[in-house]
């Protein structure tokens, strides 16, 4: 039987959520992770009544706690640098981000925090299966494993129930939502976000993940004096890894059994994920003022990570950079010594990129490989 994983990102997931979840994929969980399955169970129906406390003390200021700052988005498809730069732009102090705990435990981090940090501390420790990336409760999350807790609307359920892929990958865009369950999923973003502006005593939070970039149009419909910055990588390198991630997460935390030809729906949906998500974003990028859209390129960032932010800073009217550069830098020294994956790629999936992200290379200027036809 496959242990219990205690860093799964549904441990602690609300029940009713858990139980909506567990509906929707007809409880079919595999064999082999039947122990995580009920671990989660267990955890869920512990949990309940402080979620339920919570809610019921808390709800009402949450819902009330006015945003005075709209937040800084970062945008990227997975693999292309986002969380080095939500990490080195979170040493500003003027800023809010989604921690371990509150990301983690959002739905009772109020009652509980201090409680569950030692928990989580301990599940986070071996950083993230997919590269060498180290977590800490000093570092940002992506807010989306926190709205997933409290909300069945993401991508990163297909890592989970590969069995449904096809509805998680449906989902990745909520503008292919039905109307109410796209005000479902506005309803549990908004609320996370808020509960972290009143933890985070009303500072401009920064927000950070991938699937983020699906979904601009609903970001910016909900917060338009939101500011956001993308960042883009060679296509080849960030397909190659996105795939990897897919691959090493889905080994370690999948619930059901995977399809026969679940290597090949991976490279597919990496593939026509980045695809859709650059053509929209293309298409928004003139109706964008200037002061609330930047583009920067990953080895830009990575070659003069705190002159880009200068950049950044100077071009979003974001004030206090001075002040902030020294933790900047400070950051930026502590990871010298970090070690990227490196990855072939093969020919047949040089031709699948090819075929599918050739306007986004010329769109950035970056090289399209060459293959030999078989």
């Amino acid at each position: 039987m496959k242990a219990i994983n205690p860093g799964h990102f549904l441990l602690t997931c609300r029940l009713d959520n858990w139980v909506h979840l567990l509906e929707e994929n007809h409880f079919h969980i595999a064999r082999d992770r039947l122990p995580q399955a009920l671990y989660i169970s267990a955890t869920a129906l512990a949990l309940a009544p402080a979620a339920a406390a919570e809610s019921l003390i808390y709800r009402k200021r949450i819902r009330e706690t006015k945003i005075e700052k709209d937040p800084i988005f970062i945008l990227g498809h997975w693999r292309s640098g986002t969380t080095y730069l939500q990490n080195v732009l979170s040493r500003d102090e003027q800023f809010g981000w989604f921690d371990p705990v509150n990301t983690i435990g959002l739905p009772y981090s109020l009652l509980l925090g201090r409680l569950i940090q030692p928990p989580i501390e301990k599940g986070i420790q071996n950083g993230r299966p997919q590269d060498n990336v180290q977590y800490s409760l000093d570092l940002p999350m992506e807010e989306t494993f926190g709205v997933l807790t409290i909300s069945p609307y993401s991508i990163i359920l297909m890592i989970a129930f590969p069995e449904n892929y096809k509805k998680y990958i449906e989902g990745a865009f909520v503008s292919d939502l039905p109307v109410e369950e796209l005000r479902k999923w506005e309803r549990s973003y908004d609320y996370a976000v808020r509960k972290l502006t009143y933890i985070k005593k009303g500072k401009q939070l920064i927000l950070k993940s991938p699937d983020n970039t699906a979904r601009i149009r609903e970001l910016w419909g909900m917060y338009p004096d939101a500011r956001f910055i993308n960042i883009h990588r060679d296509p080849y390198k960030t397909v190659r890894s996105t795939i990897h991630m897919f691959r090493t997460e889905m080994d370690s935390l999948r619930l059901t059994e995977e399809p026969d030809n679940i290597d090949e729906l991976i490279e597919n949906t990496v593939i026509d994920i980045f695809e859709r998500m650059y053509r929209e974003l293309f298409e928004l990028e003139a109706f964008f003022p200037k002061n609330r859209y930047v583009d920067i390129a990953y080895t830009d960032f990575c070659r003069a990570p705190v002159d880009t932010l200068r950049d950044i800073y100077r071009r979003l009217e974001l004030s206090g950079f001075e002040a902030a550069a020294p933790r900047f830098q400070a950051y930026v020294d502590s990871q010298r010594g970090y070690q990227k994956n490196k990855f072939d790629i093969s020919p047949r999936l040089v031709r699948k990129i090819n075929a599918k992200l050739g306007f986004y290379m010329e769109h950035y200027g970056y090289e399209m490989r060459e293959v030999e036809e078989e």
